[in-house]
């Protein structure tokens, strides 16, 4: 199962590069804000989904709380980004810092995401069972 988690976190990471492809996409947009950054809005909720079950993946690998705190922590960030976009106000300069602090964000949940990663990997590593030379007699 912890494999698996490993496969789940390189799925953010494509959806997190995805994210940034669709932010710029977005902001060059020729139309409304809602409908350039449609696909962005959407594809954070596919992260906001596929972060929440990677708690669940988490906690199933039985890898320990620390594991399993690193992918709450993905999730709270990516819960945070939503808070941020919908509390700044577009248009005035305290809702640009606010919204400035969108892109801070998620470095962080690509950080976050990645941590999580390399320790599941320490994890399998240290989960294998050491390779033994046969012992002559």
């Amino acid at each position: 199962m912890l494999k698996f988690y490993r496969v789940w976190i390189g799925i953010m990471h494509a959806l997190i590069g995805i994210q940034f492809f669709l932010a710029g996409y977005g902001a060059l947009g020729t139309g409304s804000p809602d409908e350039s950054f449609s696909l962005h809005i959407m594809n954070g909720r596919v992260i906001a989904v596929v972060a929440l079950l990677g708690i669940l993946f988490a906690a199933l690998a039985r890898a320990g709380r620390k594991l399993v705190g690193m992918a709450a922590g993905v999730f709270g960030l990516v819960v945070l980004q939503s808070l941020i976009a919908l509390v700044s106000v577009a248009g005035t300069m305290p809702g640009q810092i606010i919204f400035g602090f969108h892109a801070v964000n998620a470095l962080m949940i690509m950080g976050v995401a990645e941590a999580s990663g390399r320790l599941a990997k320490q994890l399998i590593a240290a989960r294998k069972p050491e390779t033994a030379l046969p012992v002559a007699a």
